[in-house]
Order: structure tokens, then sequence, then C-alpha cells
């Protein structure tokens, strides 16, 4: 009887303890995780954060027919940032369907966050560029560098944490949703087709392994 008593106690007081607050984000295939709050992570498409500001860095891989081609598509690096709360969140990105549409993603990311309700979440978006030829770029250096600015989707408390693995805390910002992003200046006498072909030699080079990177990088250094 005292055993069933106290079984009865531990049953009641577990059941009146508060769930785990937990925040997940699940990303489309199509896109290539480079920095999640602050830290370089890969190959993972779902995520688990902590409630408050979080911030992420990805790339758009994907490909479209036009004219009766086959075109691939490698995007700009594209910063996310949101205020989220014990809920589990789901990005989705536009289909793309001509160089026009590709062109217009590299210019103003246009994205849709959502929570487990449907509801739309907003978000403030911008990219993370670099000039010149894009090879073993240092994400989590420059997203530390843009986070020391005044760019809209700057985390300038964030402090990235060492173990990838452990889900990252920040404090508590202010988050200016700004979907009119302006994007940033580029060379006026870079042409477009120069753009689209580094595009495509980053898209190359984050597929291609070790060895493969280290041998394009000499021959690189050779010319």
């Amino acid at each position: 009887m005292k055993h069933t008593l106290v079984l009865a106690v531990i049953f009641t007081a577990a059941c009146s303890l508060p769930a785990y607050a937990k925040l997940t984000l699940t990303l489309p295939k199509s896109a290539q995780l480079l920095v999640v709050n602050g830290v370089v992570m890969e190959d993972e498409t779902s995520l688990v954060l902590h409630d408050g500001n979080n911030q992420i860095v990805f790339k758009y891989n994907t490909s479209f027919r036009q004219q009766g081609e086959q075109r691939r598509f490698s995007s700009e690096a594209v910063i996310l940032t949101f205020n989220g709360q014990d809920s589990a969140y789901k990005l989705s990105l536009p289909r793309l369907r001509s160089d026009s549409d590709a062109d217009k993603f590299n210019q103003l990311a246009e994205l849709t966050l959502i929570d487990d309700a449907g509801v739309e979440v907003e978000y403030t978006s911008d990219l993370l560029l670099k000039a010149g030829l894009q090879l073993g770029r240092d994400y989590d250096k420059e997203i530390a560098v843009y986070n020391r600015s005044s760019a809209p989707a700057a985390l300038p408390n964030l402090v990235p944490q060492i173990q990838k693995s452990t889900p990252v805390a920040l404090p508590a910002t202010t988050v200016v949703v700004t979907h009119n992003r302006q994007p940033a200046e580029q060379t006026s006498n870079t042409s477009k087709d120069q753009i689209n072909v580094g595009q495509m030699l980053d898209f190359w080079y984050d597929q291609a392994d070790e060895e493969t990177r280290k041998a394009f990088k000499a021959r690189i250094n050779q010319n």
C-alpha cells in the first residue's frame, strides 16, 4: 500500500512539471546550411535551438529548366535572423523558374518562415557578400564581422558557442523586420556572367572532397 501511494505521488508530481521548452527549425533539402548562431555547421536540415533570437546562414542550391535547358543555381550566402519561442518552425524557399527569378533571389531573398500553427513568422534577411572568387570562405569569421555592423540582420550581442552539438542560447535583442532590404553595393564593372561563373565555381567547390579542393587551390596558385 505504501509503495502504491509513493508511486502515485511521484506520477502526480511528474505530470505537474512544465514541459521543456524547445524550439526547432526545419530547412528544405535545397538549403545548404553554413552557420548557426555564429558556429559553422553543415549537412543539417533539422535544428534544435533555444528560445529567443537565432541566426542562420545558408545557400539555396537548386535547378530549373529554361528554354529546354537545365540550369543549376547556387545563391549568395543568405542570412536569416528571427525571434522564436517554443515552437516548430519551418523554412520554405521560392521555386525558381528562370534566370530572372534566380537574379531576383540574389538581390532580395524572399523566404517563408512559419510556426507549427501555420502562421507566418517575422524575420530579417540579408546577404553575406564577398567580392572575388569565393573559395574556402570562413563564414563564421565573416558573420562575426557582419554582426558588429549596423546591417539589418545583424545580432550584435551574439556570442558563438564552442561546442557545435550544444544548442546556442542568445541574449535578448531587438530584431527589426526589414523585408524591403536594399542589396549591398557591388563593383559596377563586374559583369553578370562573371557573377554566375563565380557562383558555380563556389557551388562545385562546396561539393568537392578535401583532396579535390587542395588540388584546385594549388592550380589557382600556379596561375
